[in-house]
């Protein structure tokens, strides 16, 4: 064996050896993409769940204080207003509260899921394949 041959078969052993490694490195990171992506299902859910909850605790209360309150505050109002008018402006206020209650915990429900994830694999993959991922290719890939 030639001085010229050794070479060549170290540097392909090199070569291996680096490409093992790097495949190695890949599936590790490929490993924590996935469990930071478990990691925000398990937060979205859990988030998703208080938020459902809050929805259906305020549903409830909606009902209950536009009859209860319809009552009490209808009959003080009387003195002011003729009764229809006073029933009617209870039972305004008490679903205009609803409403803002609701809206405030489904609002909450629009943060897109995954998001921190989506953003972390797109700047992998830039880093990967700079030249081949452009910035349109993945807005468009975010946008679904």
């Amino acid at each position: 064996m030639t001085a010229r041959t050794q070479r060549t078969d170290g540097a392909r052993q090199g070569m291996a050896e680096l490409v093992v490694q790097l495949v190695a490195d890949f599936s590790h990171l490929v490993a924590q993409h996935v469990a930071l992506a478990k990691l925000e299902l398990q937060n979205s859910a859990r988030t998703v769940g208080l938020s459902v909850g809050q929805i259906a605790g305020f549903a409830p209360l909606i009902l209950v204080g536009y009859a209860f309150l319809n009552a009490g505050l209808a009959l003080a109002l009387a003195r002011w207003l003729p009764l229809a008018g006073a029933v009617a402006l209870v039972g305004l206020i008490n679903i205009v509260g609803g409403i803002v209650g609701i809206a405030r915990a489904a609002r909450r429900l629009r943060r897109p899921v995954l998001d921190t994830s989506l953003r972390e694999l797109e700047q992998t993959a830039h880093a990967l394949v700079p030249e081949r991922i452009s910035a349109p290719a993945l807005e468009a890939r975010h946008d679904h």
